[in-house]
């Protein structure tokens, strides 16, 4: 009797001295050599963050795999306590490299596609497709702001994360409360399912757990150095496998005005989708699934030929 396997299962997969965490989900039958999909989440989120997606694309034929971000659990942590942009990537270029030779088909929300989007542009033969939910292109997120400064006015929250030691002590204060409310003002209007939220909560209150997720944002306050440049240069480069991004048209975070401005069709030469779907917020794969779901089943089957 062919078993099926749609309900997640723990891994630890291991990146050089990092262990990463993550839910895997596999087709049904034999998924030996099946196509992967590589799941990256956000801030403040963890990789629970894809439960509604993976059974679909599962039961469609893919491998898909959630890990927790590099940071997000002790075993992951760097010992160079290094969290730039590009430091992410390599981790996540060389977690990509270890996964074997199946293709690839990379989904990032949130701090998954910031990064993910900077992993899509070096990898080579081994990435099918590039998903990016709620984040425009990476590359062109400095240039958003020069052409267009009022559209960085959601991103208090990064200067407040820059005041080591307070910030830590006030994202925790009160249960988590400031958890509670980027999520209401990212996505307004919409309420997360129960236990989301303690889940989060849970994940960041993990040893270290904190210190990283804000590492994140501090690495983006040293624009002078030499890791900041290269992910800069390293975002900038076109990404060349047929891509999708997603947009919620009341995103308290992004506004769907952020991306038409960033999205360049020749930033993509096998192709660009952008997608606004209408009454979501910056969570948006959590607060219509069936809709987006729909969207990135779809563009993954047409960049895997099925």
């Amino acid at each position: 009797m062919e078993f099926v396997a749609l309900e997640p299962r723990v891994v630890t997969l291991t990146v050089g001295a990092l262990q990463m965490t993550a839910f895997e989900t596999l087709p049904p039958g034999e998924p030996a050599g099946a196509p992967i999909a590589l799941c990256l989440h956000g801030f403040p989120d963890n990789n629970h963050s894809f439960d509604a997606l993976a059974p679909v694309l599962a039961a469609a034929g893919f491998r898909v795999l959630a890990p927790l971000m590099p940071g997000y659990e002790p075993s992951s942590q760097p010992a160079d306590g290094d969290y730039t942009i590009a430091a992410l990537a390599d981790h996540l270029g060389a977690l990509i490299d270890s996964l074997g030779p199946a293709p690839v088909h990379l989904i990032g929300h949130d701090w998954g596609a910031v990064v993910g989007h900077v992993v899509a542009a070096d990898r080579g033969d081994n990435l099918a497709s590039w998903t990016a939910i709620a984040i425009p292109p990476t590359g062109r997120l400095i240039a958003i702001a020069a052409q267009a400064p009022w559209l960085a006015l959601p991103f208090w929250y990064i200067g407040l994360f820059q005041a080591r030691g307070f910030s830590d002590w006030l994202l925790e204060k009160r249960d988590w409360r400031l958890v509670d409310i980027l999520w209401r003002r990212w996505s307004p209007g919409w309420t997360p399912a129960p236990g989301v939220l303690d889940g989060v909560k849970a994940t960041l209150s993990a040893p270290g757990v904190k210190h990283a997720a804000l590492a994140y944002y501090r690495a983006l306050a040293s624009p002078f150095t030499g890791r900041f440049r290269e992910g800069v240069r390293r975002a900038s480069r076109r990404i060349r496998r047929p891509s999708l991004i997603l947009a919620g048209s009341r995103d308290g975070c992004f506004s769907a005005d952020a991306f038409r401005r960033a999205v360049r069709p020749e930033d993509y030469p096998a192709g660009i989708s952008l997608e606004v779907i209408e009454g979501t917020g910056h969570f948006l794969h959590q607060e219509k699934p069936d809709e987006v779901n729909a969207l990135i089943l779809d563009h993954l089957k047409r960049a895997a030929g099925l």
